[in-house]
């Protein structure tokens, strides 16, 4: 076995030893070029970088041309708009102006849509902050341009599924126990602390309760920590005809029948709501 090995080992060495000596003889051999030969070739490359720079000058020529006309395209392009804020009233800073506002709304909204539902409701107030920028930048004498008409088209799409991802409310629970009545529960410090908005936790559990009177042992209700966006939450003092009539609700107290139709299953009586009633606004 130890000579077998032997042998191969020496057959190995001599095949690398054959292997190097070739390659060193095919080596001199490709040094070993004709100067005929190599001058054919020296004249060749000389050619094509002879052509080759003939056609980066004339590329460049090319360039050069083109350049000029987008000079004198961009020329008439700044002429036009020039005309075209002649005829607003207006200039380009103002114009660029209002386009960054836009550009800066799109990204607060951009940065609300990564938030939670639940941190959404929470920042109620800044989409409708955005939407009432938005709203005023529609005012504007600009807005005709139809790229800031396509801009807020797109604000306006962007906001509409914020809302539609808001968090409908906010809510803890609570699980009823013998002995217990809305009033009972409304007063407990850690619900409202307050009895009198018994009818809060009646009117977000409706679909459960349907007799503020009777509620039962191990009854799961919703306690609501907030007021959704699409909610009112009537104070001291309101009617529906005054409700209706805020921005935020109609904006017109004549549609207060709207308002009641959509609450009847809470609203009894439209000459008689109560403080803490949280009722649904209809959308129009």
């Amino acid at each position: 076995m130890k000579i077998k090995g032997t042998i191969l080992f020496l057959i190995s060495v001599i095949a690398i030893l054959l292997l190097v000596q070739n390659a060193a003889l095919y080596g001199q051999e490709t040094r070993k070029i004709p100067m005929d030969e190599y001058k054919a070739q020296m004249a060749e490359l000389q050619k094509q970088e002879a052509d080759n720079t003939a056609k980066i000058a004339a590329l460049q020529a090319d360039i050069e041309v083109l350049k000029k006309e987008i000079d004198a395209v961009q020329l008439q392009i700044d002429a036009g708009w020039s005309e075209i804020y002649a005829m607003l009233g207006t200039d380009k800073a103002t114009v660029d102006a209002y386009r960054q506002n836009l550009d800066n709304l799109g990204g607060q909204i951009d940065a609300l849509a990564a938030l939670s539902p639940e941190e959404l409701f929470r920042r109620q107030a800044e989409i409708k902050e955005i939407e009432k920028q938005i709203a005023d930048a529609k005012t504007s004498k600009l807005y005709v341009l139809t790229e800031m008409e396509e801009k807020i088209a797109e604000l306006e799409g962007k906001v509409a599924g914020l809302k539609a991802k808001v968090a409908t409310n906010m809510y803890d629970q609570y699980t009823v126990i013998k002995g217990d009545y809305l009033w009972k529960i409304s007063k407990k410090p850690d619900i409202y602390g307050d009895p009198y908005q018994w009818i809060r936790i009646y009117c977000v559990n409706k679909d459960q309760i349907k007799d503020p009177d009777l509620i039962n042992p191990d009854q799961i209700l919703k306690i609501a920590r907030g007021v959704g966006m699409n909610e009112h939450l009537v104070a001291k003092g309101e009617w529906l005809s005054k409700i209706a009539g805020y921005t935020k609700v109609l904006n017109n107290p004549t549609k207060w029948t709207k308002l009641y139709e959509a609450n009847k299953d809470v609203i009894k009586d439209a000459n008689v709501i109560y403080p803490y009633q949280v009722l649904v606004i209809p959308q129009e």
